[in-house]
């Protein structure tokens, strides 16, 4: 790892130093993924808008909600494995290769 700082024992009556706290990125609202564009984070906010309503909500309006987040939840989870190089794909990554005419 470049930069990385050497682990090394903190010693007797020493403190070992404070690592700064890295802020976690505040979750665009849907407005804001919209005129982003990227899919996954308009998928994101809508699903938070969902949960967000869901405690208000009463019978048939409550269950439409439910179908919704799980469809959601499910696309984001789709896309996300997607997005992981290649991984679990049943598609070989391979170079083409001139076609002789056989076959099919």
């Amino acid at each position: 790892m470049a930069g990385a700082t050497p682990l090394r024992a903190v010693k007797s009556g020493e403190k070992p130093p404070r690592r700064a706290r890295v802020k976690a990125a505040k979750p665009k609202t849907l407005v804001e993924a919209i005129e982003g564009g990227d899919y996954l984070e308009i998928l994101e906010a809508q699903r938070r808008d969902v949960v967000a309503a869901l405690p208000a909500e009463k019978g048939p309006a409550k269950a439409a909600l439910h179908r919704q987040l799980s469809i959601l939840s499910k696309e984001i989870r789709d896309l996300k494995e997607a997005a992981v190089d290649g991984e679990g794909s049943v598609v070989a990554n391979t170079e083409d290769e001139a076609w002789d005419g056989t076959g099919y």
